[in-house]
């Protein structure tokens, strides 16, 4: 089954569902737990333990990522890790990585930057890409075990390096994208898909009034709208992670973003109880069921909702998300990474190659496949026998899209507020219950109060 990559959602799972699924939640998910496989098991990966040389190491990580289809939250990657651990314990034999599974996400993050400001982190960890830059100051760099860099596409070249040295291994990511009615589009407007806010509200319209269904809908997850705001050039934070996007040039691209949603609502094109509607599933089920035309959603949305539920799925494209103006892209992106604190020796060596093999082309491949998701190298989109070409029915398109993808910026105050500001004021506007303006307004002010520090913007 295809899986959400989203700022909400743990590969598509609530961080609810993990903490059920793993049947771990409190202190047990602050300690982590081992997994089975202890030294009286020969064989060179289990779930609990990768090779089994004299250097070891702990690895912290996601019952996600287990080598055992038995234990995985993602049964049919397992193999893919599988192959991929087997690989590495070949390849080392000197090596063995102790795999320390997390369950509470936001434990994780917060003992992950704890313990190593105390010289406590394991050597190493998978971490959700908007987790790098906060442990930057304690990440290694990888450049020396990672081949070609410059392969990887700009979203992560920004988000996981610094300078010229690559802090994080990003192993698979995903996006959002338009998707569109082609019949729909065709009978109302000229058949290409909205490219403008003003092409979006003048075929959503006629869409809405013709057909009587919603022209266009979206949920309420901050990663489905940022990219309103981000092709505008807007910025959430600067390079200090304090909040600057009520500045002049910021506000400007955030006040129009929330006047779009107004729009969208008065001219009849998206319902006021998308203001409520936190479901990517709902928002997919309801296009496949013919309530409505247009919507935004994550690459893995049309094999999740569309092909298995709507008669006709073939009628259905993908675009770009609409901006402001024709000439502005963006898409939100996600993923997660492997990342290495041991600063040096034997178990640093160990726990870099550990990491790097994860973006390996053929590994990463093998993964995003089994796994129905989309590569961060572009190489990789290259070479149909490492990771297939209908892996997804839009795999050409999600490439391009991937060009423009801008990644969640990782400052504290994102989590602490941002996110969360942004979701409400959405849902106070398109429920008309306040003005642009006033969320907009109400939104900054919270963000800076919650923000650890004083904050001027600069009208």
């Amino acid at each position: 089954m295809p899986t959400d990559v989203s700022n909400d959602e743990h590969h598509g799972r609530s961080r609810r569902t993990v903490l059920l699924a793993t049947g771990a939640i409190g202190t047990a998910a602050l300690a982590g737990c081992a997994g089975g496989g202890g030294d009286d098991d020969e064989r060179p990966v289990t779930h609990g333990r990768v090779g089994t040389g004299d250097v070891e190491f702990d690895h912290w990580t996601s019952a996600f990522y287990s080598p055992d289809e038995d234990e995985s939250l993602q049964p049919e990657a397992a193999s893919a890790m599988r192959a991929r651990f087997e690989e590495w314990a070949e390849e080392n034999p000197e090596y063995r990585a102790n795999l320390v599974y997390q369950a509470d996400l936001d434990q994780w993050e917060s003992q992950l930057v704890t313990r190593a400001s105390n010289g406590e982190a394991p050597a190493s960890s998978t971490l959700d890409s908007v987790w790098v830059p906060d442990n930057r100051e304690y990440l290694q760099p990888l450049n020396d075990y990672v081949d070609d860099i410059d392969d990887f596409f700009p979203f992560v070249r920004e988000t996981a390096m610094e300078g010229d040295d690559l802090l994080a291994a990003w192993f698979y990511t995903g996006l959002r994208c338009l998707y569109y009615r082609t019949d729909l589009v065709e009978e109302y407007g000229d058949g290409d898909p909205p490219r403008t806010w003003d092409d979006l509200l003048e075929v959503g319209g006629a869409i809405a009034d013709g057909e009587g269904v919603a022209g266009f809908t979206i949920q309420m997850s901050a990663l489905d709208t940022l990219p309103f705001f981000w092709g505008q050039g807007g910025e959430l934070v600067d390079d200090d992670g304090m909040p600057v996007l009520g500045d002049e040039d910021n506000y400007d691209a955030l006040l129009s973003t929330f006047e779009f949603f107004a729009d969208l609502v008065e001219a009849g094109v998206t319902p006021q109880r998308v203001g409520t509607l936190d479901d990517p599933a709902q928002v997919g089920e309801e296009a496949a069921n013919g309530q409505s035309a247009m919507f935004i959603g994550s690459n893995s949305r049309y094999q999740i909702s569309i092909e298995p539920n709507d008669d006709d799925p073939e009628r259905w494209d993908v675009a770009e998300i609409p901006m402001r103006e024709a000439d502005q892209f963006a898409t939100g992106v996600g993923g997660w990474t492997e990342g290495v604190y041991a600063e040096d020796g034997d178990v640093a060596e160990a726990a870099k190659s550990f990491a790097a093999k994860a973006v390996e082309p053929e590994t990463m491949g093998r993964y995003c496949e089994a796994g129905s998701q989309l590569p961060t190298r572009e190489s990789v989109f290259d070479d149909d026998e490492i990771y297939s070409s209908d892996t997804f029915r839009f795999q050409d398109q999600f490439r391009e899209f991937l060009r423009n993808g801008v990644a969640r910026p990782s400052a504290p105050i994102y989590s602490e507020a941002i996110a969360e500001e942004w979701v409400t004021a959405k849902e106070r506007v398109f429920t008309q219950q306040s003005s642009p303006e006033e969320a907009v307004g109400t939104m900054l002010d919270n963000i800076a109060d919650s923000y650890d520090g004083d904050v001027e913007y600069d009208d």
